[in-house]
């Protein structure tokens, strides 16, 4: 078995810029645009839902050049996340230091959309395809018609467990980051209270957090209860609903986890339109969310993930498998707390 490794929170040299987007979710209309917007100036050659008749686009080989430039295919989950946007950013700062061609395309949360897009790159005879499927579970059929084609497929953010054959995925520490989010509000609330969970069962990442969460509290907090545990489906609309029902049923809710900012800047509308005193927990530590904790609402913690390192480690390791080399079934990246202890300094970078 391909060992287990853990990526450090130092970006690697090449992955040094940064861009700061709208954040989202599927969620605010706002944020999708300007990060699908930003998304589009990432870097020249970025191609978005290319047409399957599109040769002017297909890397040509000239006659008698047997070095042909690499090209690798990239469906993103979706643009509307101020995440997914950073880790084009970071795959495209690899693949120009390895001198590879990557065509990058936004699925927007579309299962059907993402499989018309490797469908795609399988006819467009790409070297290797990455994703970020839609669904864990439904991607197996679209790793499985990849396998057929002999192109390798790796996943980034959200694991495949549908079937087919994967490369290798490149993660977040999702449970670790569960583990984190629950010895803050623990702590926060002095290891009692009532708590609840938003999540979403449909993503692989989120239920890793959820779980490092659920245990994490029933191990440490013993005199802490999650009461209710429901699903946002990842949007803010969604984190609001349930955080308002939720809190109609709990008046006493002393905290929530959400297991990504949008649905937990959802739970901040709700907790602010009833004047309580409930305090969250998100996941990503995006701009909205750093700048919900500075406003000192609400929001008092968020656990960051680093994803233009995410970006760059699938992208080295499909171009390293491509070319004869070894490369390890999964990767986990580190994550870390962002509270309104360090949110100045970590934004400030």
């Amino acid at each position: 078995m391909k060992k287990r490794t853990l990526v450090s929170m130092v970006t690697v040299a090449m992955v040094t810029s940064t861009l700061v987007f709208g954040c989202g979710a599927r969620g605010s209309e706002s944020s999708s645009e300007n990060a699908g917007n930003a998304a589009e100036g990432v870097s020249e050659g970025v191609t978005e839902n290319v047409p399957e008749d599109a040769e002017e686009n297909v890397p040509e080989e000239t006659a008698g050049n047997t070095d042909k430039k690499l090209s690798i295919g990239f469906s993103n989950w979706s643009r509307s996340f101020e995440f997914y946007v950073d880790m084009e950013a970071g795959m495209q700062e690899k693949a120009d230091e390895l001198g590879v061609e990557v065509i990058m395309q936004d699925a927007n949360g579309d299962l059907t959309e993402q499989t018309k897009q490797l469908e795609n790159f399988i006819s467009r005879g790409v070297d290797g395809i990455i994703i970020c499927p839609i669904d864990s579970e439904a991607s197996g059929s679209e790793v499985k018609m990849v396998n057929d084609a002999g192109i390798p497929i790796a996943t980034v953010d959200i694991e495949c467990t549908g079937g087919g054959e994967i490369l290798t995925h490149i993660a977040s520490d999702n449970y670790l980051g569960g583990q984190l989010a629950a010895e803050y509000l623990g702590d926060a609330l002095n290891g009692k209270g009532q708590v609840a969970v938003i999540s979403n069962p449909t993503i692989t990442p989120l239920i890793e957090r959820e779980k490092g969460f659920t245990e994490t509290i029933a191990e440490k907090y013993p005199d802490i209860e999650i009461v209710s545990n429901q699903s946002g489906e990842s949007t803010r609309e969604k984190g609001l609903e349930v955080a308002e029902n939720m809190l109609e049923k709990y008046p006493e809710l002393a905290g929530i986890f959400s297991t990504n900012d949008m649905m937990g800047l959802g739970a901040v509308q709700a907790i602010q339109a009833k004047s309580m005193d409930t305090i969250v927990v998100g996941f990503d530590a995006t701009e909205e969310a750093c700048n919900a904790m500075k406003e000192g609402g609400p929001m008092k913690a968020s656990v960051a993930q680093q994803p233009k390192e995410l970006g760059a480690q699938v992208l080295e390791a499909i171009v390293k498998a491509i070319n004869g080399e070894d490369v390890d079934a999964e990767v986990m990246v580190e994550v870390k707390t962002i509270s309104v202890d360090n949110v100045d300094e970590y934004t400030a970078k």
